[in-house]
């Protein structure tokens, strides 16, 4: 959308950053609402989580076409307001299928290393889905290194049809079976948001998780925004970010299966800071030591993923024990809300990465309007790039470790513990 928005419709990179940030604080506050309601229905028989989903998909996906209409040729003030506009209505309907959809797995098993497999099938299916649009991409979106705006709306009309098939098979696959005894014989009540409030900030795990993720995405995540004007720019050729997608099919494959094996052996929170410390290093290089060739770039990229990898597939199993941790503090689980916290400070991240990743485009003098950017500023986006990078990552480290509570063997003390609670209560009717 960043991309589409600046080289498409030629919108000055500081109104996008503004744009960005608006809609994307709006959409972290959002969640925290969708969250509470999710949890405030009360379960009739087909799911707490799953009619949610069914419900919002198709209205998420109609909108998320709509957001890539080619508005280049309107006045320049209306391409701002739609681009507003359908961006905000994007997002809410984005929130109601992804609230419920991310709690889903806190209620399929208490299992720890299913949830682990979990986590990684949930990462290997983003994986998949995501190297497909990254080739695809600059095959399809780009004739000579520029971009052709009718076929952004073709392809986001494909990729939305086949997300709305993903998710209804989804929610005809995917069963509900933990229930904890407290919310069953709970009648409804009024939300209180306050209580709301006191119980997140109560739960460590979850700020630990939270924190470490709001860092962690604005320095992944303004990178990932300045990918297309790296190999676009910097490279000279934008069609190298589609042989980058290529390669990553192997990366993954890779984490896919060693992740499983290393997170049991090392634990979810240790392997997440081993592996996200290499990468540090290997970037903290680089910012010094720039690279001219685009291929040996990718390689090294794709070396430096399995590093991050550990921290992009676990934190969602992380979140999973972070709800876990709430029902050993508070006696209750509360899915949607914790997650709906979880996701808040993530899009709290994305309104701030989305942002920093125009404004970066800004400070390095970027020219949406050039053909060919001038030598100072394809450096300048290398700098950005790598220091972002290991920036980030630092300061996530640094948060999982001391902040997070949950190592392996307090992980598996807590899951013991909720067990003997579960067995106790169902016993004790």
């Amino acid at each position: 959308m960043s991309v589409f928005f600046t080289l498409v419709l030629k919108i000055n990179p500081a109104h996008s950053a503004i744009l960005f940030l608006i809609t994307k604080i709006w959409d972290a506050v959002n969640d925290p609402i969708i969250g509470a309601l999710v949890d405030s229905k009360k379960d009739t028989g087909k799911g707490k989580f799953i009619p949610w989903i069914r419900a919002f998909a198709i209205p998420m996906a109609v909108v998320c076409v709509l957001g890539f209409y080619d508005t280049s040729n309107w006045a320049y003030s209306v391409r701002l307001i739609y681009a507003f506009v359908s961006y905000v209505v994007y997002e809410i309907m984005y929130t109601c299928v992804n609230v419920p959809y991310g709690s889903l797995s806190s209620v399929m098993t208490d299992d720890v290393n299913q949830r682990t497999d979990l986590s990684r099938y949930r990462s290997l299916g983003g994986t998949i889905f995501m190297t497909i649009a990254v080739i695809a991409g600059p095959m399809f979106l780009y004739k000579d290194n520029q971009p052709v705006p009718e076929r952004f709306i073709i392809l986001a009309g494909i990729f939305a049809a086949v997300g709305v098939v993903c998710l209804m098979l989804t929610s005809f696959w995917c069963k509900e079976r933990i229930v904890a005894e407290s919310l069953v014989k709970e009648e409804k009540q009024k939300i209180n948001y306050v209580e709301v409030v006191k119980e997140v900030f109560s739960n460590r795990a979850l700020i630990g998780c939270m924190l470490a993720s709001f860092i962690g995405m604005v320095g992944a995540s303004v990178v990932n925004g300045l990918n297309t004007y790296l190999y676009k720019d910097y490279f000279g050729n934008v069609q190298l970010s589609a042989m980058s997608g290529m390669l990553s099919v192997l990366w993954s494959a890779i984490a896919f299966i060693g992740i499983k094996f290393t997170a049991k052996k090392f634990g979810k929170k240790e392997w997440i800071m081993y592996s996200a410390t290499f990468s540090v290093i290997v970037y903290a290089i680089l910012h010094f030591v720039p690279i001219k060739d685009g291929m040996t770039f990718i390689i090294i990229n794709g070396i430096c993923y399995l590093g991050v990898a550990g921290f992009q597939v676990l934190i969602w199993a992380l979140v999973n024990d972070s709800i876990d941790y709430h029902e050993l503090i508070h006696g209750k689980r509360n899915e949607g809300i914790v997650y709906s916290a979880y996701s808040f400070v993530r899009k709290c991240a994305n309104a701030v990465s989305a942002s920093l990743a125009n404004l970066a485009l800004v400070f390095v003098g970027y020219d949406v309007n050039a053909t060919v950017q001038t030598e100072a500023v394809t450096a300048n986006i290398w700098n950005w790039y790598t220091i972002l990078y290991v920036g980030g990552y630092v300061l996530a480290i640094l948060v999982l470790k001391f902040v997070y509570p949950l190592t392996k063997a307090k992980t598996q003390e807590m899951i013991d513990t909720l067990a003997e609670r579960r067995a106790a209560a169902k016993g004790a009717q």
